[in-house]
């Protein structure tokens, strides 16, 4: 699936996942979740009799109690907030990362890396901003419109002052 924007141009090309997947293979984190990893999450907070088979997946499952939440109404894997103020955050597999990363920074009109990443970390667990990064420098919008790349270092040279 690619994302549009209003002049038909497409914001990731078709092989912006392929090289995003290639990324998180040379890349591991502990804080993204694999399909697999979900589904054990999953299990382990909707079946409380399965006993673990040794310390460390007791360990981690207590973690997991902790820090995840099964919403059976929505059928969603939620993350606990960070303080009892924060709001639950939906878990966002490895292979969601570009779709959920595209739809954000399309909806923000293309703000860039910071407004991106801010809405991205309030809403969605499992997304890191190093991902997020990596998939704007792929933004074929952002690359077309100067107004959208990044911005240069402001130590570079400093601007004459005229009085």
């Amino acid at each position: 699936m690619t994302g549009v924007y209003s002049n038909n141009i497409v914001s990731f090309s078709s092989s912006t996942t392929t090289a995003f997947l290639d990324y998180v293979r040379k890349n591991p984190n502990n804080r993204r979740v694999s399909r697999a990893d979900r589904e054990i999450i999953i299990e382990w907070l909707t079946n409380p009799s399965k006993r673990p088979s040794s310390q460390e997946e007791f360990s981690r499952r207590n973690y997991v109690r902790k820090t995840f939440l099964w919403d059976e109404n929505m059928r969603d894997l939620l993350a606990s907030g960070k303080t009892s103020k924060d709001e639950h955050r939906i878990v966002v597999t490895e292979d969601a990362i570009v779709d959920v990363v595209r739809s954000t920074h399309e909806e923000h009109d293309h703000l860039g890396w910071d407004a991106t990443w801010r809405h991205v970390s309030i809403v969605y667990y499992g997304i890191l901003r190093s991902d997020v990064i990596f998939l704007l420098k792929q933004c074929q919008v952002c690359a077309q419109d100067p107004s959208k790349r990044p911005k240069t270092s402001t130590t570079s040279k400093p601007i004459p002052q005229t009085f």
